[in-house]
């Protein structure tokens, strides 16, 4: 993992910027994510051209909210990316993949490309397969409980993680150009192989959200929701994300999401054995809360319920 490898500090919201090296930016999708990027890249760059590409009713949304300056619909945006500069693809994740193929004679036209997709392998391996040497791709660590364009936000991505995971024989001019937006934007990047970005947000990710659904579902098979506090709720502030973007994210993380489900197993059975062995009930308990103090201390949440 290459953290902010470039050695600045993510920008400030509002701070004035350099200009972008990009001056038609598309936007293929626009719910929470694409959204939010139209609204910040609006911020930051008012210069900018902004392309929306998504179903005719949001596109109407977003050209009355100012956000997008031309639009396109799925089906007939070839055009329009051809003519990018930058192409962000904020879809699910197979949606992403797909709309690779659809679009490969037009990105490798001249665009740099990326996408905010919540795994990578399946999605990296595709550009790299179609001969798209100028995508890199990309996972912002950034959501809301609420999804869709009605809640996009400008400052969504301040502070934020944002993954670049670039493949092998990658453009070094398409890289450097999204460390430098990723940073304007107010985010941080991290550079990281796209397997070992699959395998980490298996873990800080992809397993809490299948946890907190179980756990709904045992409390809800057990009757017992008429005596749930504010302990369940804290658990269950994931559970119902948006299952449109999630049925995508753990079918293609699946092998890493069910090792993460195998070794939590046998740490449950451990526990389950250990409930009244109070050292080791301690330690358990030691440990969770030092997890909890370096993620509230250092860290903004890294498991938002929402990606696209």
């Amino acid at each position: 993992m290459v953290d902010d490898p470039e050695g600045g500090p993510a920008k400030t919201p509002g701070a004035p910027l350099r200009p972008l090296p990009a001056t038609r930016v598309a936007l293929v999708g626009l719910g929470l994510i694409g959204g939010s990027l139209a609204k910040a890249t609006r911020r930051a760059w008012p210069g900018v051209t902004v392309l929306g590409v998504d179903r005719p009713a949001i596109l109407e949304v977003a050209r009355e909210a100012l956000l997008i300056d031309e639009a396109a619909p799925l089906d007939g945006a070839a055009d329009l990316i051809a003519g990018a500069d930058l192409v962000v693809f904020c879809l699910p994740v197979l949606g992403i993949a797909q709309a690779l193929e659809r679009f490969a004679p037009a990105l490798r036209a001249r665009a740099v490309a990326t996408d905010t997709g919540s795994t990578k392998r399946v999605i990296v391996e595709a550009a790299a397969r179609l001969g798209l040497h100028r995508f890199v791709g990309g996972h912002p660590m950034a959501g809301k409980a609420q999804g869709g364009l009605a809640h996009a936000d400008a400052a969504l991505f301040a502070g934020a993680r944002w993954f670049l995971c670039p493949a092998p024989g990658v453009d070094p001019a398409a890289l450097l150009l999204l460390r430098q937006w990723v940073r304007d934007l107010g985010a941080r990047p991290v550079e990281l192989d796209a397997a070992e970005h699959d395998r980490s947000v298996a873990l800080t990710s992809h397993l809490p959200h299948v946890v907190a659904n179980a756990i709904a579902e045992a409390v809800l098979d057990g009757g017992a929701l008429d005596a749930a506090g504010g302990s369940l709720k804290d658990v269950l502030k994931v559970a119902g994300a948006p299952f449109e973007t999630w049925g995508d994210t753990l079918a293609t993380n699946a092998e890493a999401v069910r090792a993460a489900l195998d070794d939590l197993r046998a740490r449950l059975g451990d526990i389950a054995s250990s409930l009244e062995d109070k050292e080791r009930m301690r330690d358990l308990f030691a440990r969770g809360r030092a997890c909890r103090e370096r993620l509230v201390g250092g860290e903004r949440d890294s498991s938002p319920p929402e990606r696209t």
